[in-house]
């Protein structure tokens, strides 16, 4: 799900670490999960027993910007009672909360820092110097609990769509802007920018942004992203990432939204689109459930309680209740749960990047015309001998939009002659929601376009 590069883990031995492993080890035998002892030998009518460890240190402790991980070795016979004993461990250790995961072959008992010891806060410029060559289509979150730089390669198959997920102070926004950064700096992409709240705006100036700006008024979102969903099926598009955030509110004031979302999720790998979306809550009642069963990776922060974390994550080990919130996270995808803290941009970074790109509100796309539910109009054509069957009252034919009409007279007044069907075919495909115009439709449009006082007449 990731790219990881320089390992900078840091191994501890002093006596705070020594001493909280020893609890740590003594609760595991009060609650006879240590050791236990097995039979190897039976001679002369006794037993030999052999004293087997179920769980041994590992030797080090990790110590992240707002975590101190003590790592095991644990038999698989003992794993499941270890992993509901973190009230337990807090107990013992004299801290709020501590919460046992498992990580390849070591589990590990996370130990939250105290405030004073660390404010746990990474900088963007301090995760992009880890390394900075990070490749096209991929996007930075922030450090791991390695100290490794931890980015999201959103071209992979496995990575299509993500959705960033946490209550006020989780750090949502805020990871959201770091992805943005980040996009803008690596280049070779555009990005969608769809924020009702401006949060997005200090980078809505920048020559990458979509149709020039932000998009921050619901009617003017709706537009934008109605444009995105129209344009999957016409060939392979430039990679562009579409941000969206806040969007149970945006679903809440447009419904459409939820239609296009959808549809941007379900098919815009094809188009090279991919969707990040933001909410404080994600639900299939508010975001759709289309829209959720293919957003494969979730970034989820600080949420209420258990079942908020099950509703992000669809599942429920991954311990998102006890996160700190301030950027403090997991990235979940099928059965990976990885631990990150998110890379924040500064006041100074954000101002600074704004009075680069002057930020900007986006050229917002005019939706194409529909054809109404009324009954359309009913052109007759000299010689055609009224609607269907010679009787008059057979369906009439359908509702030339003027638009296709003035696009064909365009064409007859800079070339001196009519188009071809072929080319009302290609023209109307392109413009219209309906589709190109089969051939006697098209023989009729180009009739009106050239002869309109006699389509005015017909029509009165």
């Amino acid at each position: 799900m990731d790219r990881i590069r320089t390992a900078l883990d840091q191994k501890r031995r002093g006596t705070h670490y020594a001493d909280r492993m020893h609890r740590i080890l003594g609760v595991c035998q009060d609650c006879g999960i240590l050791w236990h002892e097995e039979r190897v030998a039976f001679t002369n009518g006794s037993s030999t027993l052999r004293r087997v460890h179920d769980i041994e240190p590992v030797g080090r402790v990790l110590v992240t910007p707002r975590y101190e991980k003590y790592g095991l070795h644990v038999n698989t016979r003992v794993l499941p009672r270890l992993k509901r004993m973190a009230p337990q461990f807090a107990y013992a250790l004299n801290v709020p909360s501590t919460s046992v995961e498992v990580d390849g072959n070591i589990v590990y008992i996370r130990v939250p820092l105290d405030d004073g010891q660390s404010d746990g806060l990474v900088t963007f410029e301090e995760a992009w110097s880890i390394a900075q060559g990070i490749p096209v289509g991929s996007l930075l979150l922030g450090i791991d609990d390695d100290r490794r730089q931890l980015v999201l390669e959103m071209i992979s198959p496995t990575n299509v769509h993500a959705a960033v997920v946490g209550m006020t102070g989780s750090g949502k926004s805020t990871l959201l802007k770091t992805m943005i950064m980040s996009a803008q700096r690596i280049g070779g992409s555009q990005v969608a920018l769809f924020d009702p709240s401006g949060g997005f705006r200090p980078f809505s100036g920048h020559p990458s942004v979509w149709r020039g700006g932000l998009f921050s008024r619901p009617d003017d979102c709706e537009l934008g992203l109605e444009a995105l969903a129209r344009g999957i099926g016409r060939g392979p598009g430039r990679l562009t990432f579409v941000f969206v955030d806040e969007v149970p509110e945006l679903i809440a004031q447009r419904p459409e939204i939820k239609k296009h979302l959808a549809r941007l999720a379900q098919a815009g790998r094809h188009a090279g689109l991919h969707l990040v979306i933001g909410a404080q809550h994600l639900l299939a009642s508010d975001v759709g459930s289309m829209t959720l069963r293919n957003i494969p990776v979730r970034l989820v922060g600080r949420v209420a309680d258990r079942m908020a974390a099950y509703q992000a994550t669809s599942r429920n080990d991954t311990g998102a209740e006890s996160l700190r919130g301030r950027g403090d996270f997991v990235a979940v995808n099928g059965s990976t749960v990885r631990h990150f803290q998110v890379a924040y941009l500064t006041e100074a970074d954000l101002e600074e990047w704004a009075r680069r790109y002057a930020p900007r509100d986006a050229m917002v796309p005019v939706r194409p015309e529909v054809r109404t539910a009324q009954r359309a109009p009913v052109y007759a054509l000299a010689g055609s001998g009224g609607g269907g069957g010679g009787g008059g009252d057979g369906r009439p034919p359908d509702e030339i939009p003027e638009r296709a009409l003035r696009e064909i007279q365009r064409y007859i007044r800079k070339n001196g002659r009519r188009p071809s069907l072929n080319w009302v075919y290609r023209m109307t495909k392109e413009m219209l929601p309906t589709g190109g115009f089969n051939r006697d439709k098209a023989r009729r449009a180009i009739r009106l376009a050239a002869h309109p006082p006699e389509a005015a007449r017909a029509q009165r």
